[in-house]
């Protein structure tokens, strides 16, 4: 069993909290957040020890790991100390802001031995499973290019003042909310990326920043990718990958908070069209928690591999140094 605090008790922490209640992998005993009101109460309830202190945890012999859920800004630092204490952590996405900034965070980690887990829960639905599992059998034939669409108005339906639409939190409209993760599910899939090229604009005023990115990707492969990502429409999310076999396409419009079933379609040589529906799966974010936990215990290959990792928060950094001078940007 690994024991482990809990830092940022907002929403989401909140939600990783109450995703663990009855796991036999990971022991919730600390809470930590700035925060006093709210957490302490939810805290209080639950019986865990609360403290507004990061370095508390980091000082309690009974925390083994850390599970980081705070502003995007705080990860490196967090991760940085909570590897410097020996803990084993796992950080929600965005991992950093930066390519280098998630450098310095698996070095450290890795100089250790400890393992950095990451908030990416979208692996582990059913239908991107599958999908996933089409493209690496070969059964797609030769990948040509994936096509994705990432979209979420949460952050356009709560206040303006939340940190998560402050733009040097949550670069690039709702990149961070959401486009991480499909950019995750891509380079699992297509492996390393090369050059990205993308535009942001302001379309709808029901989102205080822009709200329509457009990408298009380059990968060292040779394929082709790109990506919408909208801040103002309703949850939406799909990929479709395109090879000289056949093509398949995961859409989903269920979330951890929104339950609807996802939709898996393929058609290949024999010209049918081939559906699979998923039903909504809200054990994911355990299930990403506990695949961690197993990576830790020396059980389970982790996954998501280092530069993997370091890329995803590369993408990022790139995405938004295009954004600001109309221009391509490579990525080394």
């Amino acid at each position: 069993m690994l024991n482990a605090a809990v830092i940022g008790l907002g929403w989401w922490g909140t939600t990783i909290v109450r995703s663990l209640e009855g796991s036999d992998k990971i022991n919730v005993v600390r809470g930590v957040d700035i925060n006093q009101d709210a957490p302490a109460a939810f805290c209080a309830e639950r019986g865990l020890p609360f403290s507004s202190s990061f370095e508390d945890a980091l000082n309690d012999p009974d925390v083994d790991a850390v599970i980081i859920a705070t502003p995007h800004s705080l990860h490196e630092p967090m991760v940085l100390a909570a590897a410097a204490a020996g803990k084993n952590i796992f950080c929600e996405k965005p991992m950093a802001l930066s390519g280098g900034g998630a450098r310095k965070m698996m070095a450290a980690c890795e100089e250790k031995g400890l393992v950095m887990g990451i908030g990416h829960e979208r692996r582990f639905e059913g239908a991107w499973e599958e999908l996933k599992r089409m493209a690496d059998a070969g059964e797609l034939g030769e990948i040509l290019h994936l096509e994705l669409n990432s979209s979420y108005n949460n952050m356009a339906i709560k206040p303006p003042s939340g940190w998560r639409q402050d733009p040097v939190e949550a670069p690039a409209g709702a990149m961070t909310a959401l486009g991480v993760h499909v950019t995750d599910l891509m380079l699992s899939i297509a492996g390393s990326v090369t050059e990205v090229y993308a535009h942001l604009n302001s379309r709808s005023d029901k989102f205080p920043n822009e709200d329509v990115l457009t990408v298009q990707f380059l990968f060292e492969s040779g394929v082709t990718a790109s990506l919408v990502n909208l801040a103002a429409t309703p949850f939406y999310q799909r990929m479709s990958i395109f090879g000289d076999e056949a093509w398949a396409e995961a859409r989903e419009i269920s979330n951890v908070d929104i339950p609807d079933e996802a939709l898996l379609t393929w058609r290949g040589m024999d010209m049918v069209i081939h559906t699979r529906t998923y039903p909504w799966d809200n054990s994911t974010v355990e299930r990403n928690l506990h695949h961690w936990a197993d990576a830790v215990a020396g059980t389970a290959e982790y996954r998501f591999t280092p530069g993997q990792r370091v890329q995803n928060a590369q993408i990022l950094e790139a995405i938004t140094e295009s954004v600001a001078n109309g221009k391509p940007v490579a990525i080394k």
